[in-house]
């Protein structure tokens, strides 16, 4: 797929996100309370604790709270398009499109993202970081660009393969519920990673949930040096490769499964 036509699929998802008004307006209260919540959650703990627990500082876990759930909120995808195509039998259109059906779906969840990065992300990080307090690594600001776009396909790609279960189920809704359970307590969106047993934490470490926000919201906040980040972004960028293969492969197994069943 070229850029140009990358971009006119993006484009196009972002312009049918902008025409639910009401519905951003919602979703920044939303992501906001989840921020407020969260924050305020840690702040008791944290003084309760006197001021450190688990390696972090108050002023520390307040940071990484409103950049793991911004990254979180920024980063939301549509997974109910591949499920929708196959139930209905229009994916059999895709097949004959000449364009990658892996980057065709890239470009639309970019475009879906980019609108929920401008319209809440943004305005979202800004309010926290006045209200909270926020604290970011300037030295890290290549490391986290990288890792931002690194863990983004991760879970592009988590979210890609589960939805091309919809070739061998009727009904992928409990892997969907399954998979956001998983993302939801090992990504480090709600709870970072150093707070596991370190007996489940190195089992954790062979997982790429963590990759997703975790190593993303550490970077940023200056948790890991600016040095010792670019492990972390091979880590991840050689998830990205291993999802990218799995599910190129899945693609391939679940659309000669359709036209061997003549779609």
């Amino acid at each position: 797929m070229t850029p140009g036509l990358f971009l006119k699929f993006a484009v196009t998802s972002f312009r049918k996100e902008i025409t639910y008004r009401f519905d951003y307006l919602i979703m920044i209260l939303n992501g906001f309370l989840y921020v407020f919540i969260f924050t305020s959650l840690w702040r008791s703990v944290f003084t309760s604790a006197g001021g450190t627990f688990g390696g972090f500082t108050k002023e520390g876990i307040i940071s990484y709270t409103i950049v793991a759930m911004v990254v979180r909120i920024s980063f939301s995808m549509d997974d109910g398009v591949i499920p929708g195509k196959v139930r209905d039998g229009s994916v059999a259109l895709d097949l004959i499109r000449p364009v990658s059906f892996q980057m065709m779906n890239l470009a639309q969840n970019a475009g879906y993202s980019a609108f929920h990065i401008t319209a809440r992300g943004i305005p979202i990080l800004i309010v926290s970081g006045l209200l909270f307090g926020l604290h970011v690594s300037a030295g890290s600001l290549p490391a986290s660009v990288v890792s931002l776009a690194l863990s983004y396909l991760i879970l592009f790609l988590l979210n890609y393969s589960v939805s091309l279960l919809s070739f061998w189920f009727i009904d992928v809704f409990p892997f969907i519920l399954l998979k956001y359970g998983l993302i939801n307590l090992l990504s480090g969106g709600l709870l970072p990673m150093d707070f596991f047993p370190a007996s489940i934490r190195g089992w954790l470490d062979y997982l790429p949930f963590q990759h997703i926000f975790y190593s993303p919201a550490v970077i940023i906040t200056g948790r890991v040096a600016p040095e010792h980040a670019w492990g972390i972004l091979a880590s991840q960028a050689g998830w990205v490769v291993a999802l990218w293969i799995v599910s190129a492969l899945m693609w391939r197994a679940g659309s000669n499964r359709l036209v061997i069943q003549g779609g």
